[in-house]
């Protein structure tokens, strides 16, 4: 395993390296350039562009502000804001935290309702609740999430308990002058983005599992389980489960790096403070080393998934080793 680890994590480099090519490329080659601010600004003179051009090191070849780039980067430093002169890491680490919350709370929604729903539709086949599972699922699986994310905000615009409290938040992480942590007034505010940035996952997981788990039912094994006389729940979480886990664990993999990418939209749809909307408002502002910052580090998180994803497969398929 330790070799495994190590050489898959030596694999990873050429990916960064050529991710963030593409990615700095890309960013720099954006119209308006990073110091469009400055030159609409008509206290600012073209002297004043050029020393600013010269102090971010702007004047360079791009090839040249890369490789100065990258070696800040494996220095552990990501730059400063063109903007608000902080450190890009300081404003990450102040919004990391948020996205990681929200995160863990859309895959653990996921794997809540997408497992046990994708295994009850396969163990129920042609049912009526089969029907009903699979209705809703593609209706969701067409259905672009932040759109229905939008109309449910609206739709709770005026959806009030008796007491005059909005039965959920329209949006941001806390209640708006609450001191302190509070931990009841936090998962208010959490349920509904996770649920939307979930959905996708959980949708994608059921139908997956149900269609794995008919595979499963119909192999040899389980039906020598049977034959032993062993029960139903025991063939179902033993041989049934685990073997129709397989492609999920699989699966997973995209699943979080679409829960990452996803950030974006659905923090800015209900205010989250996290790293997705600290992106989409560099990038709308052409803060270009916040921008930068926050992609390569998405990156790597995605990267990581899915190295975290092919060790589970050991876990998983006892038959999986790693040599």
């Amino acid at each position: 395993m330790t070799r495994y680890l190590a050489r898959r994590l030596l694999q990873t480099i050429p990916v960064l390296f050529i991710i963030s090519v593409l990615q700095f490329g890309l960013i720099n080659a954006a119209p308006g350039g990073p110091l469009r601010a400055y030159l609409l600004d008509p206290n600012i003179s073209p002297e004043d562009v050029k020393r600013l051009e010269h102090e971010y090191g702007l004047d360079q070849p791009l090839p040249i502000q890369y490789i100065s780039w990258m070696g800040n980067i494996l220095r552990g430093d990501f730059g400063r804001s063109y903007f608000t002169h902080r450190p890009v890491m300081e404003a990450v680490s102040e919004r990391l935290p948020a996205t990681i919350e929200l995160g863990l709370a859309a895959t653990l929604i996921s794997y809540l309702i997408g497992i046990p729903l994708g295994i009850y539709a396969g163990l129920h086949r042609g049912g009526k609740i089969d029907h009903v599972i699979r209705f809703f699922t593609s209706i969701l699986n067409a259905v672009p999430h932040w759109w229905l994310g939008l109309i449910i905000i609206v739709l709770l615009a005026n959806t009030k308990l008796a007491t005059g409290v909005l039965l959920l938040p329209l949006g941001g992480i806390s209640t708006i002058g609450k001191e302190g942590f509070d931990p009841l007034d936090f998962l208010w505010h959490l349920f509904l983005p996770a649920l939307m940035l979930g959905t996708g996952g959980w949708v994608t997981f059921g139908r997956y599992m149900r269609s794995e788990t008919l595979e499963v039912l119909g192999q040899d094994f389980v039906r020598t389980a049977h034959a032993k006389g062993l029960s139903e729940r025991v063939v179902v979480f033993r041989h049934v489960l685990r073997n129709a886990l397989i492609p999920v664990v699989t699966l997973s993999a995209g699943i979080f790096v679409g829960l990452v990418s996803g950030a974006v939209i659905y923090e800015n749809i209900f205010s989250w403070p996290g790293m997705g909307r600290l992106l989409y408002d560099a990038t709308i502002k052409k803060d270009y080393p916040i921008s930068i910052g926050v992609l390569f580090i998405f990156t790597i998180l995605a990267v990581l998934g899915r190295l975290m994803s092919d060790i589970a497969y050991g876990w998983v398929d006892p038959r999986i080793r790693y040599e």
